[in-house]
């Protein structure tokens, strides 16, 4: 077993749970009693960790996988037992999976307010799973009148490692009466040690001063940094403006100016300052801006390690952003290594990034634990970071879809959506990535009118708030348009790849790993709308963006070249693009097999024109079901199926 205890708890009993995880994880197990069996092997000098859920559960409708997988690893169920606690869903749930994996007698009770079987129901403090009739768990209470806090914990000790109480109590007072031995030995030479204690205050003194010396640095850090922001304020101003509109980019173009030739005698907060400026230029999607600010600031001299570590995860989200994802995780994790006690949020924010840089690396296994660790760091501080958990859930969200696991990544989208809007509000861009990812979702699951509706919607909500020409709008159009493809509403669609695809150059470059969807998606509306020699073009555009990433339209966008090379007679060239298709289609999809039988699908259409016919004809046929199992009638791939299945004839002669 993994842990040696699940703490079940209500969050009003929050502080109860701190208290009580804190008490067992720290406990010495006595010597004497090492060695023993116990529910998950043998005792050693501590308990195995404790499994504390720091908060009740979001939106969800049952227990969310992790929690699960807690319960079935931990041997002992501990539940804080209150009227809150009696009344919470997800208390009484936690309790129940406990018992219906048949370990019911390895449950344990602290009551911390109200009564078990209480005549008044407003002071019950039992779950409903627990008040069914079966035998009562173990229970310790912590109240004065009752076993009292310290009696209560040692108490429930006794319960989790299985040890008659009475003896694990007399073990504590023969251990007491030895640490007062200790004492009252220390203290006949308690006066040997005052020297040394003389030498150490004058050495913690220079410690005092030498911390009072970096408060007062990093004080002047903090008023230079307030004067500079408002001084980037001050340019909207409207007796400053004279009328004029002042657009946020030109507040931080103008900002970026200034402090290209100020603050020389304040390098950290000059350093701060310019990672802070290059976030701002990326969360309005000028992704190159950015990129050289940041880079730029590498030539500030700095050597606090917080500020170093926050530049090099500045570098490497810039790299993220432009889909140099090998680079990003090379820079995320040299982050970590530079500053090691760097505070929650700098650290979650390089661990979300290093779980991302992985993903989209498709290492998705390796991403999971970096992103987790992310959330953890989150959820332990609170109200204060509900953005970077939503974010955090995001990471895990995208991972899950990318990996092929819809069912789990809708759940983590929907959570993080809950948390976007409470912490952010409606109009938030990054409530609008979440309906996008949602659209994604049921685009993959078939749902195409519930995919368009989702992506019509976002992309009113991103042209409002983050512009025409954000790199994300573009992503929504690119999105829609796809649905619109398959839909075979191509007129429609063409004119919203091509403004994606004229905003994705302006910040993505060429071979940005999003180019080769968009490329690839005009490519096909453009062979539909009859435009075929721009089609293979930019199919050859999508294959070089695919190629330079290991992308996995690279298949999908060689066979779709393929087509078009042989409906004007080019078979050999066809030929050669089927034959990398087919081997790449199958190293990139093998739980999809309706990809590789689209590549055959294409091959045997292209055997039929060539001459080969009976060849063509069966590999058509043999190929036909897979994609009408994928693809409902009315969609792009069911009918060009069913044109290749009239164009061959419905039988092998």
């Amino acid at each position: 077993m993994k842990y040696s205890a699940f703490i079940s708890y209500n969050h009003r009993n929050r502080d109860w749970a701190i208290r009580l995880h804190r008490a067992l994880e720290s406990y010495s197990v006595p010597k004497r009693l090492r060695g023993r069996a116990a529910p998950w092997g043998e005792l050693g000098p501590r308990l195995p960790p404790v499994f504390r859920d720091r908060d009740e559960l979001a939106a969800s409708a049952d227990l969310d996988a992790a929690v699960r997988r807690a319960l079935a690893e931990s041997t002992t169920l501990v539940v804080i037992c209150s009227p809150h606690a009696a009344r919470s869903r997800w208390v009484d749930q936690e309790v129940r999976a406990f018992i219906d994996s048949g370990r019911r007698d390895r449950i344990r009770l602290v009551v911390v307010d109200g009564q078990p079987h209480a005549a008044d129901p407003e002071q019950e403090c039992l779950p409903p799973a627990l008040r069914d009739g079966g035998p009562e768990p173990l229970a310790a209470d912590v109240r004065k009148t009752a076993d009292g806090r310290s009696g209560a914990i040692l108490k429930l000790i006794a319960g989790i490692i299985d040890v008659p109480f009475d003896e694990l109590r007399q073990r504590e007072v023969a251990r007491r009466q030895q640490r007062l031995l200790v004492l009252a030995s220390a203290a006949s030479i308690g006066f040997l040690i005052m020297a040394g204690l003389t030498v150490i205050a004058l050495m913690s003194r220079a410690e005092a001063l030498r911390q009072r010396t970096l408060a007062e640095q990093r004080m002047a850090v903090a008023e230079r940094t307030v004067d500079f922001v408002k001084g980037m304020f001050s340019l909207a101003d409207p007796s400053e403006a004279k009328g004029a509109a002042i657009t946020a980019r030109e507040i931080v173009d103008r900002a970026a100016d200034r402090l290209e030739n100020s603050l020389s005698d304040q390098p950290v907060v000059k350093a701060e300052l310019a990672v802070a400026l290059a976030d701002v230029y990326g969360a309005l999607g000028l992704y190159t801006k950015s990129d050289r600010l940041v880079r730029r600031s590498f030539t500030i001299p700095v050597s606090e390690p917080t500020t170093v570590a926050r530049r090099t995860a500045a570098l490497a989200e810039s790299m993220l952003r432009l889909g140099d994802y090998e680079a990003a995780e090379r820079q995320f994790r040299r982050a970590l290594a530079q500053a090691p006690n760097a505070t929650p949020s700098v650290r979650s924010r390089i661990l979300a990034g290093l779980g991302q840089s992985l993903t989209q690396l498709e290492r998705y296994p390796e991403a999971t634990p970096h992103l987790r660790r992310a959330l953890l760091l989150d959820r332990a501080r609170g109200e204060t970071a509900i953005s970077d958990q939503a974010r955090d859930y995001e990471a895990l969200g995208l991972n899950q879809m990318l990996a092929g696991d819809l069912q789990n990544a809708k759940p983590l989208f929907v959570r993080a959506l809950a948390l976007r809007r409470k912490a952010e509000g409606n109009a938030s861009p990054s409530v609008s990535d979440n309906y996008n990812s949602l659209g994604s979702i049921a685009y993959l699951q078939s749902d195409l009118d519930g995919a368009e509706r989702f992506f019509r919607g976002n992309l009113v909500s991103d042209e409002r708030v983050l512009g025409p020409d954000h790199p994300d709008t573009a992503t929504t159009r690119n999105n829609l348009a796809r649905v619109l493809l398959e839909k075979q509403r191509f007129a429609e669609a063409a004119p919203l790849l091509e403004r994606a695809m004229r905003s994705n150059l302006v910040e993505r470059g060429q071979t940005h790993d999003q180019m080769a969807f968009v490329f690839s998606n005009l490519a096909i509306v453009k062979a539909r709308l009859g435009q075929r020699h721009e089609a293979e073009r930019l199919f050859d555009e999508a294959i070089a963006a695919a190629r330079s990433h290991s992308h996995r339209t690279l298949g999908p966008s060689l066979a779709d070249l393929a087509s078009l090379r042989c409906a004007r007679g080019a078979y050999n060239n066809a030929f050669a693009l089927l034959d990398e298709a087919a081997t790449v289609t199958r190293a990139d999809y093998p739980d999809d097999p309706w990809r590789s039988a689209w590549v055959d699908n294409i091959r045997g259409e292209c055997l039929w024109l060539s001459g080969r016919k009976r060849e063509g004809k069966r590999l058509v046929l043999a190929s036909s079901g897979a994609v009408s199992d994928r693809w409902p009638t009315g969609t792009l791939f069911a009918s060009e199926n069913l044109r290749r299945r009239k164009l061959v004839g419905s039988s092998v002669d």
